[in-house]
C-alpha cells in the first residue's frame, strides 16, 4: 500500500507538502523538462485539477490516492478531458501536482480498473475511446432465416420529450425532477421494433435540441459518450414475453394484445452507476434475435 494513503493532500498554500520530497527527481529536472512543466502548469485542465484537489482537501480529509482519483474522475466527466485525449505522463503529474509518483500511479490504476482510462503500450494513458468501448453494448440485431446474414434496418426517432412521470425508469435511475424519454422505431422491412430510452432529465436536457434526423442513425450510447462524456460500460438485459399494448401496437403494425417480447436494457456508467433505462418491444417474428454485449 502506498504510504500516501494515510494522509490528505496539502495543496492549499501552493507549496509542496512533505510528500513532495518523495516525488521522482531522477537527479533533478533539466531545462527542457522545467519548460515542459511550466507549460503544463498553465494548462487550464491542470489548473482545474489543482483547484479541485484543493477544494477536496478543504472539505474532507481523504487519502491522496482517492482524492486525486476523484478529482480526475469529476473533471473527465465534466469534459475537461474527452474520449481519446492523452493525459500528461505520471512523472509530470507527480511533479506539477506535488504528489509522489506512487500516489499518481495508484490513482490512475483505479481509473483504469473502472475503464475510464486505458493504457496504450509505448504511448501513454488515454481517456477511454467511445468506439473502443464497442458499439455492440446492447446492440441488438436480427438474422435472416438461414442465419447467414443480418437483416437490413432503418431507424426513426419518434420523439424526444422531457417528462416528470415516475415509472420503473425512476426506480432504476433514481429520483430526478424530470427524465428525458427517447421514442424510437426500427424498421426491419418485414416487421418493426419499438423502443423507449429514459435518461436523467437535468443532465441530458440538451438532447431536446438535437435534430431527430441526426439522432435517428446514431448508436445513442456512443452519441451520449461522444457528445456528453457519458459512456455506457456495462449492460444488463432482461427478456420476458409480453402482450403488446394498445398505444404501441399501431406503431409496429400488429393488433393490440398480440404476443411479443419485452427487452429491458439497463445501462451502467462510471463507478457502475445507472445511466439509461431502455425498453424494447419486439413482435412475434420467425427471425432470430441476436443481442450483443
Amino acid at each position: 500500500m502506498d504510504r500516501s494513503e494515510d494522509s490528505a493532500v496539502s495543496l492549499s498554500d501552493g507549496t509542496a507538502s512533505a510528500e513532495t520530497a518523495a516525488a521522482p527527481s531522477a537527479g533533478g529536472t533539466g531545462k527542457a523538462e522545467t519548460s515542459e512543466l511550466e507549460r503544463l502548469a498553465q494548462d487550464e485542465r491542470i489548473q482545474a485539477l489543482q483547484a479541485a484537489l484543493t477544494r477536496a482537501v478543504a472539505q474532507r480529509g481523504e487519502s491522496k490516492i482517492h482524492t486525486l482519483s476523484d478529482a480526475l474522475f469529476n473533471l473527465i466527466e465534466r469534459g475537461f478531458w474527452r474520449s481519446g485525449d492523452k493525459l500528461p505522463g505520471e512523472r509530470e503529474l507527480s511533479l506539477v501536482l506535488h504528489l509522489s509518483l506512487g500516489t499518481v500511479q495508484a490513482a490512475l490504476r483505479e481509473l483504469v480498473a473502472a475503464r475510464l482510462l486505458e493504457r496504450r503500450r509505448g504511448a501513454g494513458t488515454f481517456v477511454a475511446d467511445a468506439r473502443e468501448l464497442g458499439s455492440s453494448i446492447w446492440h441488438f440485431r436480427f438474422r435472416t432465416l438461414d442465419g447467414r446474414n443480418l437483416l437490413p434496418w432503418a431507424s426513426k426517432i419518434l420523439s424526444i420529450d422531457e417528462i416528470s412521470e415516475q415509472g420503473p425508469w425512476a426506480d432504476f435511475l433514481g429520483f430526478a425532477p424530470s427524465y428525458i424519454r427517447i421514442r424510437r422505431l426500427n424498421d426491419m422491412r418485414d416487421f418493426k421494433v419499438y423502443s423507449e430510452m429514459h435518461l436523467d432529465g437535468p443532465r441530458f436536457r440538451p438532447l431536446l435540441d438535437v435534430p431527430y434526423d441526426l439522432l435517428s442513425q446514431k448508436n445513442i450510447r456512443i452519441f451520449l459518450h461522444e457528445r456528453y462524456n457519458a459512456p455506457t460500460f456495462r449492460g444488463v438485459h432482461r427478456v420476458l414475453s409480453t402482450t403488446i399494448a394498445e398505444n404501441i401496437a399501431p406503431l409496429i403494425d400488429v393488433a393490440p394484445g398480440s404476443h411479443g417480447l419485452l427487452i429491458k436494457a439497463l445501462g451502467f456508467t462510471f463507478r457502475d452507476q445507472p445511466i439509461s433505462y431502455q425498453t424494447i418491444v419486439v413482435p412475434e417474428t420467425p427471425y432470430e434475435l441476436e443481442i450483443l454485449g
